[in-house]
């Protein structure tokens, strides 16, 4: 058990380390403010309405999901209702979401940009860690 808690304790500190450094150099190369660790802040009215009912739709997909699996024995013919591809997909549909809020309220693409690619390493980080 012990062996167990400091992998999981060494692979959280990688990931740690990598993304705080990714978001060091992105936001040097691209001039725009360093935003905080697992911070989520909205644009705009939009945005925030926006994320809202993405939160929901996570919800209410994912006790659908977990339903369907009860009556279904668990049976893995439905693999998109797996509760690790919708958060994978609804992670990816609010980044999304928040990309083009701020390509539409800021006249500069690089907040966008910093979104897209942020998302693009957090992506890119999980999948390494759940292979």
């Amino acid at each position: 058990m012990t062996a167990f808690l400091l992998k999981i304790l060494f692979i959280i500190g990688v990931y740690i380390i990598l993304v705080s450094l990714f978001h060091r150099v992105a936001s040097k190369r691209l001039d725009v403010k360093k935003r905080k660790f697992f911070s989520f802040d909205t644009v705009n009215e939009e945005h925030e309405r926006g994320d809202k009912l993405l939160r929901y739709l996570t919800l209410v997909i994912l006790a659908g999901g977990f339903i369907l699996h009860v009556v279904k024995d668990f049976d893995s013919e439905y693999w998109f209702f797996q509760p690790y591809f919708i958060l994978a997909f609804f992670f990816i549909m609010r980044h999304l979401w928040k990309s083009f809020v701020e390509r539409k309220a800021f006249s500069d693409n690089r907040e966008s940009i910093y979104t897209l690619m942020d998302t693009g390493i957090n992506l890119l980080l999980f999948a390494v860690l759940f292979t």
